[in-house]
């Protein structure tokens, strides 16, 4: 049997060409599930079925549309919702209707649940004695639907919008994903003693323009320190038990913690978690910043840039343009409404309206 704590997404997805047959088609049972690596099953050139567990009460519109997107750009997906609780991570693959390989273990099939070393494991499963698993499989296929609950609308006045400066009677408690409000993340600072807000010139959405070790469009999104403080469970924490375990990947991926982002306009966003802030004793992430997976040379531009250049494409400024308070008025918004679908999955809403 073989143990995964590393680079799973790669394993699942490289999992068609190590079996002994070759698969003719999968299924993912998943109790959460994100677009970014559903988007990715289109490179099997298989058919593949993913279960969703975790949305009996509803799903997000905008996870449900992202998702539909998915299924438009690649014929052979389906995807499927349980229509009862189904917390699972199991990944199959069969050959003439045989399960000939499966995958078992806490990975939820999210960038969250994937990319992050040593907090998520996969183990390999005998597949020769597979009658119960066969029974598990259909039992959750004959509860699960393609057209579940929808919940909230595509638009920002569907839920309520809770500004960090003026905290409202809103809390997210310890086990729930509470998609019906968003926070506003304002893309300035403010300068209240001397009453005025700008946008800092070489930080924030100009970073950009800073020197040192940045590049042409890099941009991030500060995280109040209000947010951590009033809402803990929006981010997840920073695991200080993790960096003093693996030190070589501390910086790299427990101070970078991925997440999805999915905007109003159904653009999917790979985000980190990154740096650190005090809270009360306890490290949050301090910035939203934008990463990929592909390198510098394959992307042609910085990955920290891809944030960066969507927002300047929005607003309808130049690359190396010096973004000020009074660009943002002129666009018609100041702020990042966020709000959280499930662990690792977000929407961000930065549409104007009549635009």
């Amino acid at each position: 049997m073989s143990f995964y704590c590393r680079n799973l997404e790669s394993i699942i997805l490289n999992k068609v060409n190590e079996t002994v047959e070759v698969p003719d088609r999968m299924m993912i049972i998943s109790g959460y599930v994100g677009p970014a690596p559903i988007k990715n099953l289109k490179s099997l050139n298989i058919p593949v079925k993913v279960v969703a567990g975790m949305y009996s009460k509803g799903v997000n519109s905008r996870l449900y549309n992202s998702l539909e997107r998915c299924k438009k750009d690649n014929p052979l997906l389906q995807v499927y919702y349980s229509n009862t609780e189904i917390h699972s991570k199991i990944y199959i693959w069969y050959k003439d209707n045989q399960i000939i390989d499966v995958l078992i273990g806490s990975a939820n099939f999210s960038n969250n649940g994937l990319q992050i070393p040593y907090r998520e494991s996969l183990a390999d499963m005998d597949a020769r004695d597979n009658s119960k698993l066969t029974t598990y499989v259909d039992m959750i296929l004959q509860n699960s639907t393609e057209h579940p609950t929808i919940v909230n609308h595509e638009r920002e006045s569907s839920y309520k919008v809770v500004h960090v400066d003026n905290k409202q009677d809103v809390d997210i408690t310890e086990n729930s994903n509470d998609s019906s409000f968003a926070i506003a993340f304002p893309l300035y600072v403010s300068k209240k003693s001397k009453g005025i807000r700008e946008v800092a010139e070489k930080s924030g959405l100009n970073w950009g323009l800073s020197k040192g070790h940045t590049s042409e469009g890099d941009a991030y999104i500060k995280i109040p320190i209000e947010v951590e403080r009033n809402y803990p469970k929006f981010f997840n924490e920073c695991d200080l038990d993790y960096m003093k375990t693996h030190k070589t990947d501390r910086k790299k991926i427990r101070y970078s913690e991925p997440v999805e982002f999915i905007w109003d306009d159904g653009t999917v966003m790979n985000i980190s978690l990154e740096g650190t802030q005090d809270v009360n004793g306890v490290l949050y992430p301090k910035q939203l910043s934008s990463y990929s997976s592909l390198t510098r040379n394959e992307l042609g531009y910085s990955a920290k840039s891809i944030l960066g250049r969507y927002l300047r494409k929005r607003m309808g400024v130049s690359i190396n343009h010096l973004i000020t308070y009074q660009d943002l008025l002129d666009y018609g918004r100041t702020n990042v409404a966020i709000s959280k679908i499930s662990d690792g999955v977000y929407s961000a809403d930065f549409s104007v309206k009549n635009k």
